[in-house]
């Protein structure tokens, strides 16, 4: 099982945390994908994504097209069991989607239906919610629509902030991924519908 062939695509911490939690627990990671590299500070010094740094870090292939809607060729080459993405930045085409054999899945960092898209960490302080959480999900060709796999829970502490939460949700993420991830491997999750 561990030795399915898996793609993952991310670029922020919450995403190198995610990866590094699936490199230790020995899974087949065949290539990352990641944002590209972008000029940071005053002295726009070019600085891989944290995702790329962990891939190097391993030896991973790392791929970093502009837009993945019009530059995915290099995964035809591959032989990809499963497509696993967390906070990538971009929408996955259905032509990319369709490569994979087993399915596509999402670490989102919400309890979704709520705050689909991006900034879901961000909203959850800004609307002064108490919980928030992650879903593990399936990738569909529409906005963090997909089934819902499993989902965990986390109290907002009236005094964390922004930073401080994506920190702790990112340990939240790897770890509700790596439990259910053999499952999902095996396709024993049917998932459940989100309420539109």
């Amino acid at each position: 099982m561990k030795n399915k062939n898996i793609v993952f695509l991310g670029t922020p911490d919450f995403a190198a945390c995610v990866l590094e939690g699936l490199i230790s627990e020995k899974y087949n990671i065949i290539a990352v994908v990641t944002q590209p590299d972008k000029p940071i500070g005053r002295k726009k010094v070019l600085t891989p994504t944290p995702v790329k740094v962990v891939a190097q870090k391993y030896n991973i292939p790392v791929y970093q097209p502009i837009s993945l809607r019009k530059d995915y060729d290099f995964l035809k080459e591959m032989d990809i069991d499963m497509l696993i993405t967390t906070a990538y930045g971009q929408i996955l085409p259905t032509e990319v989607l369709n490569m994979s054999k087993i399915n596509n899945i999402n670490v989102h960092a919400s309890l979704l239906p709520k705050y689909r898209g991006g900034a879901p960490i961000h909203r959850s302080i800004i609307n002064g919610d108490k919980v928030t959480g992650v879903t593990i999900m399936e990738m569909v060709d529409k906005m963090d629509a997909g089934k819902m796999y499993a989902k965990d829970e986390f109290v907002i502490d009236d005094q964390i902030n922004t930073t401080q939460l994506f920190e702790k949700l990112q340990y939240v993420g790897r770890d509700l991924l790596l439990k259910v991830l053999p499952d999902l491997l095996e396709n024993k999750i049917e998932g459940v519908k989100q309420n539109e």
